[in-house]
């Protein structure tokens, strides 16, 4: 049945590659034990849909409107439903978190989304641990997705669609990475502030030692020595004029008596 439907759906589709209906047949065969929570697909658009993942793996070129229209389903379904099954049948390729933060204007949260991923990894079993491909579109997605609303930073709405899982899977990985990402911005706000202030006061204090050491040990400049000379000679002058008046009266008195 798969079959003959297959290859009715490719004369169709213009695909006549054996190589791309025999790759078709064995998504088909996946996707009924890994797919079969896609309720909203029926056996058609199922078919037209691992047509098209088999032809976009062999490159073979597809009128993508057409393909649609062929599956009976509308352009926003039909491209959920796609991105559904090439995550469960893991086709979707592994998208770094930099290139997924630079496609949705978002590379501030990087960071961030790294040591979200890294904590989340080293909070499972480990036995969970040796299976789990953090580099799936699933988990960078929802990462750096929290990095972003935990840093209040505003990235592209269609971010959250990209993970190619259902909204109910990626919501419930979300709410576990979202305990990770408030600990972490946090542990980055507690640590800023004191250093931030230290900083300041500490630089404030050495000012101060500094100019109070360039007062004391600042050398006088020739015209300030100059007048301080002249200030001393004029000071003895006017001792020695002093003591020639009171000399001069006291003769002055002897003379007298």
């Amino acid at each position: 049945m798969d079959r003959e439907l297959l290859n009715r759906l490719a004369s169709k589709m213009g695909l006549t590659s054996t190589n791309v209906i025999r790759q078709a047949e064995e998504y088909m065969r996946l996707s009924q034990v890994k797919c079969s929570s896609l309720s909203s697909d029926t056996a058609t658009s199922k078919a037209v849909i691992c047509l098209e993942l088999a032809a976009t793996s062999m490159k073979s070129p597809l009128d993508k409107e057409f393909v649609i229209k062929l599956s009976g389903l509308n352009k926003k379904v039909y491209q959920s439903s796609l991105k559904s099954m090439e995550c469960m049948l893991g086709l979707q390729s592994s998208v770094g978190l930099r290139e997924l933060a630079v496609q949705y204007g978002c590379m501030d949260a990087v960071k961030t989304a790294a040591q979200i991923l890294e904590r989340y990894e080293f909070s499972l079993p480990e036995a969970q641990r040796q299976d789990l491909d953090l580099s799936k579109p699933l988990f960078t997605t929802a990462a750096l997705f929290i990095a972003c609303r935990c840093l209040k930073i505003r990235a592209d709405k269609k971010l959250a669609s990209s993970s190619g899982a259902k909204k109910s899977v990626f919501e419930r990985l979300c709410s576990q990475m979202l305990k990770f990402g408030q600990e972490i911005c946090g542990e980055a706000a507690s640590v800023k502030k004191p250093i931030k202030t230290s900083q300041k006061r500490h630089k404030t204090l050495a000012e101060k030692l500094q100019e109070r050491e360039e007062d004391e040990v600042l050398p006088t400049s020739p015209k300030q020595q100059r007048e301080d000379e002249a200030e001393e000679v004029e000071k003895q002058n006017y001792e020695e004029w002093k003591r020639k008046i009171l000399e001069n009266a006291l003769r002055a008195k002897a003379g007298d008596s």
